[in-house]
């Protein structure tokens, strides 16, 4: 679903945001995200950059490896 400024027509890129990135007027509650909504969504990114930087640390924890191909070397 695209939302839109009902005064400029603008795409709303973010419901997070209370005005039009465009022409700066109040956007209608409608439009926006609620703050239960927006909290919703900060604590799944949060979870998922953690998950992201523990897979990280597992690599590196795995330390240098083969370059893959079972482990063959000479091609």
């Amino acid at each position: 679903m695209e939302f839109r400024c009902p005064y400029c027509h603008a795409p709303i890129y973010s419901r997070k945001l209370k005005i039009c990135g465009v022409c700066e007027k109040p956007l209608p509650k409608e439009l926006l995200m609620s703050d239960e909504q927006i909290a919703f969504l900060k604590k799944e990114v949060d979870q998922e950059e953690k998950r992201a930087k523990d897979f990280g640390q597992q690599l590196k924890d795995l330390g240098p490896h083969d370059g893959g191909m079972g482990g063959i070397s000479g091609f």
